[in-house]
């Protein structure tokens, strides 16, 4: 029996996504393990976690399942945080509770990310008609921030940089997640910084702060004629610095074998491999 979080106790919910989080083979990848972090990251969502999270119940009231969904209208999307399901009841629950949430979503594009370990998803996927894309591969830094003074070249990206930012952002990462205008919106969750020694932009690096001891490198593109020139390597010390943070997380497609080559040599190791899955409209 699926329910919303008006009728099942929320506290059981969030129990049972944390406990859920916590096992590479049953976590969804847009969450980390951290109970503090997982409650923040609901509440951060862009429609509340509470409003849109669907609960699968068992007949003596336990919570068996659920799944949660925010969307971008202006960008046509979707993200399923979960489903989580207890075991046993993977294949019984996880179909309902995936639909259940898709239907909120007033988009045509829907995506969840999982581990490769979570067999599960990968067989929900298949179920659905949801296609399977490239994996992606986590890669984390962990060091002090460097200090010192700034590098003179790195400067908070603003209005004026709009056209170039776009340019680089569009042909490095056409149809994500995040356009341009988020990126500079000085109110958003990004923090986008360029490189521009002579006046002239090389290159756009965006990250979130991430609590107290990570920034996340949601974009980062440099100008096709400013590269192999140690402009990814500024950008990347760059918003380690300004970021604060003594760990320094990203994600690279796992058919990008020369960006894994330039990250691995920047100190980044291997934290989690993930999958996307996704929805769309026929003939998109």
């Amino acid at each position: 029996m699926l329910m919303t979080s008006r009728d099942v106790d929320p506290q059981a919910v969030l129990d049972l996504i944390v406990r859920h989080q916590q096992s590479p083979g049953t976590a969804c990848a847009y969450l980390g393990t951290d109970p503090q972090e997982i409650r923040h990251d609901l509440e951060e969502l862009d429609q509340h976690w509470l409003e849109t999270v669907r609960v699968a119940v068992a007949e003596d009231g336990r919570v068996l399942g659920a799944a949660v969904i925010e969307w971008d209208e202006d960008l046509g999307r979707s993200w399923v945080h979960g489903p989580w399901v207890e075991e046993g009841s993977w294949r019984e629950h996880s179909p309902a509770l995936l639909a259940a949430v898709t239907e909120l979503a007033p988009v045509a594009h829907h995506e969840m990310y999982a581990g490769l370990a979570h067999e599960g998803m990968a067989w929900l996927a298949d179920r659905c008609g949801w296609q399977a894309g490239e994996g992606n591969v986590e890669l984390t830094r962990t060091a002090p921030a460097p200090t010192g003074p700034v590098d003179p070249g790195l400067r908070p990206a603003d209005d004026a940089d709009e056209a170039v930012v776009r340019e680089l952002h569009e042909r490095e990462f056409p149809g994500t997640y995040a356009d341009t205008a988020e990126l500079l919106d000085p109110g958003s969750r990004y923090s986008t910084w360029v490189l521009a020694p002579e006046g002239e932009v090389l290159g756009y690096v965006a990250f979130q702060r991430q609590e107290e001891s990570t920034a996340y490198v949601d974009f980062i593109a440099v100008h096709p004629g400013a590269r192999r020139s140690g402009v990814g390597q500024r950008l990347i010390d760059g918003a380690h610095q300004v970021s604060g943070r003594e760990r320094v997380a990203l994600t690279v497609d796992e058919h990008r074998p020369g960006a894994r080559g330039f990250y691995d040599a920047l100190g980044f190791r291997v934290e989690a491999e993930t999958r996307p899955y996704r929805l769309r409209p026929s003939g998109a």
